[in-house]
């Protein structure tokens, strides 16, 4: 070998060897949740060695970081995690954000159509199209979680499954050698739990102690022999059985979990056993929680193109390419979607030729998989680059925190824009864009519970009988406030920009009447002066004034429903 292949050879051993570093990295931190969060955090990049051919099980959160459902949820998935640190051998949490664009394929192929959504992957299990995990129901605590994932861990030992895990099922035993007869080889303390079948307390004592050494927990019925034989009056009981078969009653202050797991810590502490290292080792899951001091109102008064941009891009690129088929409904959803950027929204390069032409291309077949239009998008922004003219960064959208506002922030603006810009068109371009933007929330928007929200106002508050353009305005400009006024304090909301009656006296003193009434005619142009087309900014340019359109003469109607004060 010469000198030069030697160099091309060591080049290239080099650059494989870093390629696999990166490709097996840890990922410590992405959208809502950090690795001390005590989840495993997959991507596409390490989301086969993670999850596939494992000797534990996986709970898996697909989640999308601006779904403020999934927000919501993130503490309680949380509250899980830390609290089930010790089940690692048996069961590990994980968490995928869908949001982010290199994951879309894994999400298509678990077909998750909902967010938050929790999938039970059984261990060993084996990649394949069909294998797409066992729906596990989101919960309203992490409490009826837990319960759910250990009857769940339950039914898969019944099934022969989950032989890592200790067994979490009940029986009666008359003695206590018939009891620890099955307790497996080198136990040196056997800890009997007396309860009922439907009790979580053994079976999570169990859990618990399963990367103890020597220590075993076994649930007997509290109604059988050996429980009159503990002489246990009060259940759940605890008895500690050693080596010679000697039982010692153990006395809980309380008789819960809490109160039969220090019993059973504190005889492992009277006969000198050594814990795990990591035994109680829990990291405070507040720390990357911490607000700046100050509070900040959003600069609502101001658009910036670049909002603009990346909530397109991110709609076609991480929205509609959820779904694994693509055809019908949700099809002709995105058809109308881009029929109203097309013909209403400002777009600046060749962002118009794009969606042009890939409205075009998506007309010509009826079923599209969802893999087939993210390399389309892919390839026709290729094909007519530029079509985006920013760094498609979030300026008046972006939080204190990158799980605050974003991409719904950026939504919200993108519907206005399109509102107030379709009333300068003849026609009725506004219902039209109310109805798009319906119809797109209904099938694309990632957040399944802010999705039904919408679509209760919507038709709560008449949105199909919008039949003019200022009126489609207003309509979007009340039940943007109206869902405000329903999260505001919420956990989704971010503590530096707090959900208030927009414009607010400060912006538009105009817009109130006596006692804080509004002034709709007032509130109209307020709306046009911020979202008029001459009026979007990029971070260099300042805005031109343009005098806005003059209201018709509305028939208020269901328009002044809401909000007499702030």
């Amino acid at each position: 070998m010469n000198l030069y292949s030697k160099f091309i050879f060591t080049v290239v051993t080099i650059t494989s060897v870093i390629g696999a570093i990166i490709q097996d990295e840890d990922v410590d931190q992405q959208g809502l949740y950090s690795k001390s969060d005590h989840v495993v955090i997959l991507t596409q990049r390490n989301f086969d060695k993670k999850v596939y051919g494992q000797q534990h099980a996986v709970l898996i959160q697909f989640y999308n970081s601006y779904c403020g459902h999934c927000r919501s949820f993130a503490p309680k998935f949380k509250a899980l995690a830390n609290d089930v640190i010790s089940w690692k051998n048996v069961i590990k949490l994980a968490v995928l954000d869908c949001s982010v664009e290199e994951n879309n394929e894994i999400c298509r192929q678990f077909e998750v159509m909902a967010y938050p959504s929790l999938r039970y992957l059984h261990e060993y299990y084996v990649k394949g199209n069909a294998n797409v995990g066992e729906r596990i129901q989101v919960t309203d605590t992490a409490e009826k979680l837990k319960q759910q994932l250990i009857a769940k861990m339950q039914n898969e030992q019944s099934m022969g499954r989950l032989n890592s895990a200790p067994s979490l099922n009940i029986a009666s035993y008359a003695t206590y050698e018939a009891a620890v007869k099955d307790v497996p080889n080198g136990v040196k303390y056997t800890f009997i739990i007396f309860e009922n079948e439907n009790s979580t307390i053994g079976p999570e004592l169990a859990l618990y102690v399963s990367d103890f050494k020597y220590v075993h927990v076994k649930r007997i019925y509290d109604t059988s022999e050996l429980a009159n034989l503990a002489n246990v009056k009060h259940f759940p009981g605890i008895v500690a059985v050693d080596l010679n078969l000697q039982p010692i009653i153990l006395t809980p202050k309380e008789l819960n979990k809490q109160g039969l797991l220090k019993a059973l810590e504190s005889y492992l502490k009277s006969v000198n056993y050594e814990f795990p290292e990591n035994h109680n080792k829990i990291e405070n899951n507040d720390a990357g929680d911490s607000h700046n001091e100050g509070l900040l109102l959003s600069d609502s008064d101001v658009v910036y193109y670049s909002d603009l941009e990346k909530t397109i891009k991110t709609s076609l690129h991480t929205e509609i390419t959820r779904y694994k088929v693509l055809d019908g409904e949700p099809l002709q959803a995105l058809l109308d979607y881009l029929d109203i950027l097309i013909n209403i929204f400002p777009a600046r390069g060749n962002l118009r030729e794009f969606l042009m032409d890939l409205r075009a291309t998506m007309a010509t077949k009826k079923s599209w998989g969802g893999s087939e239009v993210y390399d389309m998008v892919k390839r026709l922004e290729n094909a007519h680059t530029p079509v985006y003219t920013t760094d498609l960064e979030y300026i008046g959208c972006k939080g204190s925190q990158p799980k605050y506002r974003g991409y719904s922030c950026g939504l919200w603006t993108l519907f206005h824009t399109l509102t107030v810009n379709a009333a300068q068109k003849p026609g009725t371009e506004g219902p039209k864009v109310l109805k798009a933007m319906h119809s797109y929330i209904k099938n694309f928007f990632g957040c399944t519970d802010c999705s039904e929200h919408f679509q209760a106002m919507a038709a709560r508050n008449r949105i199909f009988d919008v039949k003019e353009n200022d009126k489609a305005v207003l309509w979007l400009w009340i039940s943007h406030n109206e869902v405000n006024l329903r999260i505001a304090g919420d956990i989704t909301e971010d503590p530096q920009y707090p959900k208030l009656q927009f414009p607010s006296v400060s912006r538009c003193p105009e817009c109130r009447l006596a006692r804080g009434a509004w002034n709709l005619p007032a509130v109209f142009e307020y709306l046009q002066r911020v979202y008029l087309a001459s009026n979007i900014q990029d971070v260099r340019r300042v805005r031109s004034a343009v005098a806005p359109s003059p209201l018709s003469n509305l028939d208020i109607g269901m328009l002044s429903l809401l909000y007499m004060t702030e």
